[in-house]
Formats: C-alpha cells, sequence, structure tokens
C-alpha cells in the first residue's frame, strides 16, 4: 500500500470514529423521557449552566419512543390562558426532524406561541449532535384537540434521506379546561 493511500484510509478511520463518537452522549443530552403513555409536566434540565429558552410554560417530553411509527401520547391537560411547550428531540443527523403537521390544533381551543431550540454545551461540541425543540402554545379557551407532529424524514418522500421505516408522527391530546 503506498502512504497516500494508508494516510487516506488513516484519516478516514480517524473521521469515522469521530462521527461514531458525535452520535453518543454520556452528559444527559440523551432524548428526554417520561413516565407510561400520558406526558409528564416536567421543568427541562440541563447538565450546564445555560439556561433553556424562557417563557416556555409547562414543558411535555416526548418519551421518544421509536419503535412506533405514529403515535398518541397525552392527555395534556391544561387550564385557559396557560403556556405549555411540548419538547421534541431533533437531529437531522440521526433523521428526525419534527414540525406542526396536518391538521393543525383547533385554532379556537390553542394559539401556537411559536418554536425555540436548546442545545447543551455538549451537544454543541459534538459533530452531528441533535437538540430538543420546542414547541409552545397558549390555552385559549375550554375544549379538546390534538397536536399532530411529523417527522420530514419518514413522511415527505421528497426530502433527502427519506426512511419509510422511521417514525412517522406523534400526535398530542389536549384539553383545555
Amino acid at each position: 500500500m503506498s502512504a497516500i493511500t494508508r494516510r487516506t484510509s488513516a484519516l478516514i478511520l480517524t473521521g469515522l470514529a469521530l462521527g461514531a463518537a458525535g452520535c453518543q452522549s454520556d452528559d444527559g443530552g440523551s432524548p428526554a423521557t417520561s413516565a407510561g403513555p400520558s406526558s409528564s409536566s416536567a421543568s427541562p434540565s440541563s447538565p450546564t449552566s445555560e439556561p433553556p429558552p424562557a417563557g416556555l410554560g409547562t414543558v411535555h417530553k416526548d418519551p421518544n419512543d421509536t419503535s412506533v411509527r405514529d403515535r398518541t401520547e397525552g392527555p395534556i391537560t391544561v387550564k385557559t390562558g396557560e403556556r405549555f411547550s411540548i419538547a421534541l428531540r431533533q437531529n437531522v443527523s440521526a433523521r428526525a426532524d419534527w414540525s406542526l403537521a396536518e391538521p393543525r390544533p383547533s385554532a379556537a381551543v390553542l394559539r401556537k406561541v411559536g418554536e425555540s431550540s436548546y442545545q447543551t454545551a455538549r451537544e454543541k461540541e459534538l459533530v452531528g449532535g441533535g437538540h430538543t425543540k420546542y414547541f409552545t402554545f397558549e390555552a385559549l379557551k375550554a375544549g379538546d384537540t390534538r397536536i399532530v407532529f411529523a417527522n420530514s424524514f419518514a413522511t415527505d418522500t421528497s426530502a433527502g434521506g427519506y426512511s419509510p421505516g422511521l417514525p412517522r408522527t406523534i400526535t398530542y391530546r389536549v384539553t383545555v379546561r
């Protein structure tokens, strides 16, 4: 083997090793979890001193069950006027790209306030590291609705990296009292 081929092979192996290390996290940057089929309310936690986005209200974390292609979570119960967020792990390199999908939640019951994302210091250091994406809503009046999120890598055939075996949708049942 020539010296150039050996150097190229070494660079490729080093890159693969670094890429594999970038897909792992040992500092709490793993996907958020909740207990059982109903989402729990919790404040986002961070292993660093960096604060998560402000104004999220109660945060409901996705249990990140990737074995189910279409699943329903909840119910989430909130009071009129209350703000809440749903936190989803977003990692394009791991083919998880969540967005609000159709059918949209009832505009009479919920209003989408915004989206924000948070990345720990460790996630920022990692090549291909993910982040947490927060979808924030405000409860307008009493009623029931659903919030549907779709993973573009499993639902959009025009998306680069389309994989029909990936989780497609997460639906949250929401009750406003």
